[in-house]
């Protein structure tokens, strides 16, 4: 069993250092876990703060305790990073989630390149195992699941961003982006689908100064690219912790 086991809770079910879970959260501390009045607990509102507390009252099966300590960017990365990852298909796409989750990523966005197989997705199903994995890594925030978009429109949104793309072609390791973007704090990270950014796709990256990396001398499956990348940044980024 890990030493720390979160549960997440409404900012509306917080007040003067009180706290009070929901029937599903409450149901999962005291049917599952079999935990008791006494039990420290750690809490995630999703929006950006963590909460160590300790249960108090298990009423009519709902819990109520007394926060001790709040950690807001609790699990948070330094730089805020948005994935455009070309639609995957059902199995990649819900690893893709999970783990640039766990990867500290602040927003995904679904991208409807030329390449792309599968032409939609269930955003439902995403934003649920978003949900599931930031509870299991613990982190204090849930990442953005937007729905699909298209190249053009992600360049543009993200304008004020540092472009970075994930190529075979790049000639930047990885590890040289923090030094060349320096105290830049957003990031936008671009992966092509199964069959790769087009020609037409990779000059319009191009002429929006996008820096392309390398992720070694293998050919990596989009998942694998994604895994990789957010990981290698996560650790270049220092995720805060306790």
């Amino acid at each position: 069993m890990p030493d720390k086991i979160y549960f997440f809770v409404c900012t509306e079910n917080i007040s003067d250092k009180r706290f009070a879970l929901n029937e599903q959260e409450s149901h999962h501390l005291i049917k599952v876990l079999r935990k008791q009045v006494g039990t420290n607990v750690w809490l995630i509102d999703g929006v950006g703060t963590t909460y160590y507390g300790i249960v108090k009252t298990l009423k009519n099966n709902i819990v109520s305790g007394e926060i001790l300590e709040a950690y807001p960017r609790y699990g948070e990365n330094e730089i805020s990073i948005t994935l455009g990852i070309g639609i995957l298909k059902k199995d990649k796409m819900n690893l893709v989630v999970e783990k640039a989750t766990e990867c500290g990523v602040a927003e995904i966005v679904p991208l409807l390149l030329d390449r792309c197989i599968k032409q939609n997705i269930s955003r439902d199903r995403l934003e649920k195992i978003a949900r599931s994995s930031v509870k299991q890594c613990g982190r204090s925030v849930i990442p953005i699941i937007r729905g699909t978009g298209s190249l053009i429109d992600i360049l543009n949104i993200n304008k004020e961003s540092a472009l970075i793309v994930c190529h075979e072609t790049g000639a930047v390791l990885i590890e040289k982006v923090p030094n060349i973007l320096k105290k830049q704090n957003k990031l936008l990270l671009l992966i092509g689908p199964e069959g790769d950014f087009t020609e037409n796709e990779l000059d319009l990256l191009k002429e929006h100064n996008a820096i392309f990396i390398n992720l070694g001398k293998r050919r990596l499956r989009s998942e694998t690219a994604v895994i990789t990348a957010m990981s290698q940044l996560d650790l270049y980024y220092n995720c805060k912790t306790i």
